[in-house]
Parts: structure tokens; sequence; C-alpha cells
């Protein structure tokens, strides 16, 4: 009976945990993405119809971000949107494996003040970090 007990307890778990990713999976997708590439070549471009936006903890920032970014530290429910301009495409990345708090700032942004031109850093700050890409720190 326990073992039993116990594999029901496990599969339901599993279900659970499937639709958690899944659903977070699914979420991201919501918005576009661009690859650690192509934002390296915007910039080296001087590409200005974009906004890099490190949405980790000030203290992350300070210690390293993508070259020109700013910071907006994820909150769980943003006040403002630091006058985060419409006119260019934002380009939002955090440290995350799903890319959750990116695609939350984004999501707060759409649905709290209508932005509607966002994108999330495919690979976030660790794949851009593992490709040697520039980064500039806090002086």
């Amino acid at each position: 009976m326990k073992a039993w007990r116990n594999r029901i307890l496990a599969g339901f778990l599993g279900l659970v945990a499937a639709v958690w990713v899944g659903g977070g999976f699914a979420w991201a997708q919501e918005f576009g993405h661009v690859t650690p590439e192509a934002l390296k070549k915007m910039i080296e471009s001087g590409d200005k119809t974009i906004l890099v936006v490190d949405v980790q903890p000030k203290v992350a920032y300070d210690l390293g971000h993508v070259k020109g970014a700013v910071s907006f530290p994820w909150e769980q429910d943003l006040k403002g949107n630091g006058n985060l301009p419409r006119d260019k495409t934002l380009i939002l990345y955090c440290d995350c494996g799903q890319e959750e708090d990116s695609t939350d700032v984004a999501t707060q942004l759409k649905d709290k003040w209508g932005y509607t031109n966002i994108k999330l850093l495919e690979g976030s700050w660790s794949m851009w970090r593992q490709l040697g890409y520039p980064v500039e720190k806090k002086k």
C-alpha cells in the first residue's frame, strides 16, 4: 500500500513539475528572442533602435552587465516603468535558467504600461558571458 501511494505521489509531483516548467517556457515564448550574436552586432554597429535592459538585482548589475545596458531590477509588482522608452526595442535579460525574471518584467511592462516592442536575450546573461562578449562593470 505504501509503495503504491509513493508511486501516485511521485507521478503527481512529476506532472506538477512538467506543467510548471512547460508553462514557464510557453510564457517566455510570448516574447520574441534575440540571439547573443545578433545583439552583439547591434551594439557594435551602434544601433539606436534598441535598449538593452538588465533586470537582475542592482548589485549584480554593478558587478557586470552587457555593454550599454541599463539597470531595471525585477520586482514582483513593479510600481513604475522606469521611464523606459517606447520608441525602442527593449531587449531584456536576467540570469535565470528559464528567463523567468526577464519574462515577468516584460509581461508587467506589456500589461501595466502597454509596451509592445519587447524581446528577450536568448540564453540570458550566462550565455553572454560564456561567449566572452563585451561586459561593463560599475566603476
